[in-house]
């Protein structure tokens, strides 16, 4: 008999990330790890953001940036969370 454990995830299961969709294509790019508190940002600072799917680069206020959260394992499979940089 193979027992299987329903292993319910959390929130603190989940990182945040900050993301921004690519004007061009629609997908969705992560720019930066962000503080699991952080809910927002208010800079004007611009980053450029070079599209997964279309190549486009892209310029977005920090403030325009939108903050999403997801599975570690997610995140990793597409950027390598340790590899993303870190807006504080």
């Amino acid at each position: 008999m193979i027992r299987t454990h329903n292993v319910q995830r959390t929130r603190n299961d989940n990182i945040a990330v900050a993301c921004a969709d690519c004007p061009k294509c629609r997908k969705e790019n992560v720019a930066a790890r962000v503080g699991s508190a952080r809910s927002g940002f208010n800079s004007s600072t611009e980053r450029e953001i070079i599209c997964k799917q279309c190549k486009n680069v892209f310029k977005v206020a920090e403030s325009s940036l939108a903050i999403r959260r997801y599975p570690r394992e997610q995140v990793d499979a597409e950027y390598t969370v340790d590899s993303l940089t870190w807006i504080e």
